[in-house]
């Protein structure tokens, strides 16, 4: 059961909380140093990173939404095309159910594992769906979804953003940018040790990727400022 719980943490939720944290920190951080840049005024600085928290958040949450629905609906089409060619060519089905099973199980088993599946037309189909064309069904809802990453991208938004809420625009940038890039590297290194790779590396990577990407922001604030 503990082993099952890892497995649909490590494929559901923390692919989206990743990519909800990530997107919304490197957004934020990008657009708080262009503000710093073309502005000395923190009060700027707050109501646009403010703004784009809200925006961000749930524009990734939509995003999220529409794709989960998106591969419900795939999931859907896919399973209904396999229960109509079940009942069209039962015994072309049937073989290539056998032929997906005798690669997983061997041969010996496999004529077995087969009849006992093609007595149901629901379980003969999600059986072809899963073996021979290696589709599963998405385990979660398109508002689950959408919620894990609405609020991961919340809450790496708001990272860039504390800095600001008790220094000077300049004093916060630079606190901006270090607690920015502790994130990102704890947060790729969590995902290294979660799933496979060199920590360091991995947690260099995803800063070095994320602050280059809002630094981007800084050069147009610095190109723009009046």
């Amino acid at each position: 059961m503990r082993a099952a719980r890892n497995a649909h943490w490590i494929q559901g939720e923390l692919p989206d909380l990743i990519l909800g944290g990530q997107d919304g920190l490197v957004n934020v951080l990008g657009l708080v140093l262009g503000l710093v840049a073309a502005t000395d005024s923190g009060r700027i600085v707050i109501v646009g990173a403010l703004a784009a928290l809200l925006a961000e958040s749930i524009s990734m949450g939509a995003v999220a939404y529409t794709s989960r629905v998106a591969e419900r609906d795939y999931y859907e089409a896919q399973r209904d095309r396999q229960r109509r060619e079940i009942d069209e060519r039962p015994d072309e089905k049937r073989a290539e159910l056998r032929t997906a099973v005798a690669k997983l199980i061997g041969d010996d088993i496999a004529d077995h594992a087969v009849a006992s599946i093609t007595k149901d037309r629901d379980r003969w189909a999600e059986a072809l769906m899963h073996v021979a064309l290696d589709v599963s069904e998405p385990q979660r809802t398109g508002l689950t979804r959408a919620s894990v990453v609405g609020a991961a991208t919340a809450v790496g938004s708001f990272i860039p953003l504390l800095p600001f809420l008790v220094l000077p625009p300049a004093a916060a940038a630079v606190g901006a940018v270090f607690i920015s890039g502790l994130a990102l590297f704890g947060v790729g290194a969590y995902k290294a040790r979660t799933l496979i790779g060199d920590w360091r590396r991995s947690g260099l990577e995803l800063t070095l990727i994320g602050l280059g990407a809002a630094f981007a922001g800084y050069l147009i604030g610095v190109v723009l400022r009046p």
